[in-house]
């Protein structure tokens, strides 16, 4: 396994001098682990694709990213026909939130980590305990007291973190001169949508002449727009479809963020992307990372995943933001990382996933710029920078600890209990990934009804939780609700999840 980011031995204060490093950082790591999570079963063929990602442990890896309802509209779309409004009052009276506003590694670095053996091994942090706590405080550019960490690596070895480390705070601070902070893009189902065909065929294999057709004469009418969603590459036998809002996001996270592009794609596919939603190379200046930048080798299988890490990004991890449909590729930054939801325009991503039902371009009908994604992310990214630049000491600042407190604030004044949600017998409820989505966004989840009970999570009508929560009218509402307020970051209206009664 490739050596983890050099930059990791260097960053947290919260193992103290003489202390357990390992057991501290384990218990920061798994306490993520409960982050973002929330599968409720739409993406089991994507979880067996995934399995060779992370090691496989008692708790399901995290993924909020499944397709919410088998509806033929997306979250977005859902929940923007009551977007300005607040949730339908109760007794409870909880208000809805609102949404929140040459760059490569050193090589002597890489070979020294290599030589020196796996570094997941040396500092614990690829422990995933099932018992962690909450996430400690951290400062991302403490040195003093972390010596021990360097147990076991020779003087050239420490000298060379050490180099890294300089050059590293360097970057970062020529960034923080001009109240910038990182910010790492996913391509596929987050900026953009493609459907290729196998490099053995010209035709596009992966749409049909129906919808090729239809794709045709919308290229033709988005031509005529000053910004285009829709291209054609016969280059590449492509369709690109680029995701609603995605102008408007670039130009303004360009402004506050030294931005990133991280594809799984090749450099030929990256590059063709990069142009595209760059053409004259002032966003990205080509801050484009591919598969093989990360120095494993293009096998070319595209459909086996891989991981992501930072090691070709711009300063210290406390500054970087991570946009990306996808948690698992991340096992190391998750506190860095903003999940947003798959954005899947055209059939073949559908069957990709294994999701049932028709795509965005079978029914002609796409997200809302306005309301979207791409809008609410937007308003995240935005707060931020703002409360990171407003510390009274940037060296102190970290965007986890910022991101973090803005997911608490979502689901804030909740208090659930869930109603056939888990499995019959669940021992340790806690544990699902559901119940942790909801406390990692504010919520408090309890297996007992009261008085202070505000919403019943459920699948359908008939058990007595939810029979109880109508006659007194609390929020009865399905799984989808949840997931969706965790990946809008704002507490989703609950009549559009609402468990009506026929």
């Amino acid at each position: 396994m490739k050596p983890r980011d050099p930059r990791r031995i260097l960053h947290s204060n919260s193992t103290q001098k003489g202390g357990n490093a390992g057991s501290d950082q384990s218990k920061l790591n798994a306490s993520l682990n409960s982050a973002m999570q929330g599968n409720l079963g739409a993406l089991r063929q994507e979880d067996q694709l995934e399995k060779k990602l992370v090691p496989s442990s008692t708790i399901k890896p995290p993924d909020i990213t499944r397709q919410f309802t088998s509806s033929l509209r997306n979250i977005a779309d859902i929940l923007s026909a009551s977007q300005a409004s607040t949730s339908s009052p109760v007794p409870s009276q909880i208000p809805s939130s609102q949404p929140v506003q040459s760059h490569q590694g050193v090589m002597e670095t890489k070979d020294v980590l290599s030589e020196s053996g796996n570094l997941r091994n040396r500092t614990g942090l690829a422990s995933e305990e099932a018992n962690a706590g909450p996430p400690r405080p951290m400062n991302a550019n403490a040195w003093s007291d972390v010596e021990h960490l360097f147990e076991g690596f020779d003087d050239k070895q420490k000298a060379a973190i050490q180099r890294e480390r300089a050059r590293r705070l360097e970057e970062q601070k020529k960034m923080f001169a001009v109240r910038k902070l990182c910010l790492v893009l996913d391509l596929d189902h987050t900026l953009l949508n493609s459907a290729k065909a196998s490099e053995y065929f010209t035709s596009f294999v992966e749409v049909d002449p129906v919808h090729d057709e239809m794709l045709s004469k919308k290229e033709e009418q988005d031509r005529e727009k000053p910004y285009r969603h829709l291209f054609r590459f016969p280059h590449m036998a492509m369709w690109t479809k680029l995701r609603p809002g995605i102008w408007n996001f670039l130009e303004k996270a360009s402004k506050l963020f030294e931005l990133h592009l991280y594809t799984m794609g090749n450099k030929y596919y990256a590059t063709e992307m990069a142009k595209l939603l760059d053409p004259k190379g002032d966003l990205f200046s080509g801050r484009v990372i591919s598969r093989g930048d990360d120095g494993e080798p293009d096998d070319g299988n595209e459909r086996v995943p891989k991981s992501k890490d930072l090691e070709g990004v711009l300063g210290m991890e406390s500054a970087v933001v991570i946009m990306d449909d996808s948690i698992r590729v991340w096992p190391h930054n998750k506190l860095n990382l903003i999940v947003v939801e798959r954005y899947i325009y055209f059939p073949c991503s559908r069957r990709q996933f294994g999701l049932p039902g028709p795509s965005l371009l079978e029914i002609d009908h796409d997200e809302r710029p306005e309301d979207g994604t791409l809008a609410s992310s937007l308003g995240v990214i935005e707060r931020i920078h703002q409360n990171f630049f407003a510390h009274e000491s940037l060296e102190e600042a970290d965007v986890r600890n910022i991101l973090a407190s803005e997911q608490k604030k979502i689901l804030a004044g909740c208090r659930i209990v869930f109603s056939r949600v888990f499995p019959v017998g669940e021992a340790k409820p806690h544990m699902h990934p559901l119940w942790q989505t909801a406390e990692q966004f504010g919520a408090v989840c309890t297996n007992q009804i009261d008085e202070q009970v505000t919403h019943v999570v459920a699948n359908s009508l008939g058990t007595d939780k939810v029979n109880w929560a109508l006659s007194v009218g609390k929020f009865v509402v399905y799984p989808g609700w949840v997931e969706a307020s965790a990946l809008l970051y704002r507490r989703a209206n609950e009549q559009d999840f609402a468990i009506k009664q026929q």
